[in-house]
């Protein structure tokens, strides 16, 4: 599959997602979890990102990696998320940016390696969670460019 045909996909399947809504939870005093605001932030951005890309040099992303992706999406939410269609959907598309295109982690990026899952050090991100995550059963996290953090974190 070609980059244009996965981009265009992408914003097929997000075009009518209620981004306002998502946007609202950045600023909105009701969600007082900053993992919540700071994954609405990211997740977000991301949408807006996919609407302004302009592909100049068209690109292969294998078949069975976009696929094998999706099903991991629905493994999950079936597993561990019951049956909100909309989100589903939603993460499934945004991880598919992510990981294909923008190859950026699947979770949000902090500034700092002491308390953030998820940080960028010596220009490659690197994880907390994926050493003990990359072992469940379809695990998104083999497909996010995060690095192990290792186990000087914490494990």
């Amino acid at each position: 599959m070609k980059a244009t045909q996965l981009h265009n996909e992408i914003k097929e399947n997000l075009k009518d997602y209620p981004i306002k809504y998502l946007k609202n939870k950045v600023t909105d005093e009701r969600y007082k979890d900053p993992l919540t605001k700071s994954l609405a932030k990211y997740n977000s951005e991301a949408w807006d990102e996919i609407f302004a890309l302009e592909i100049d040099e068209d690109y292969d992303i294998k078949d069975g990696v976009v696929e094998n992706l999706k099903n991991d999406v629905d493994y999950y939410f079936d597993t561990y998320a019951g049956g909100d269609e909309e989100t589903r959907e939603f993460t499934k598309y945004i991880s598919l940016y992510l990981a294909l295109m923008a190859k950026r982690p699947l979770h949000p990026v902090g500034e700092s390696p002491a308390k953030d899952q998820v940080f960028l050090e010596n220009d490659e991100y690197k994880c907390k969670q994926r050493i003990m995550s990359i072992k469940d059963e379809n695990s998104l996290c083999r497909y996010c460019v995060c690095k192990n953090a290792g186990f000087s974190f914490g494990f």
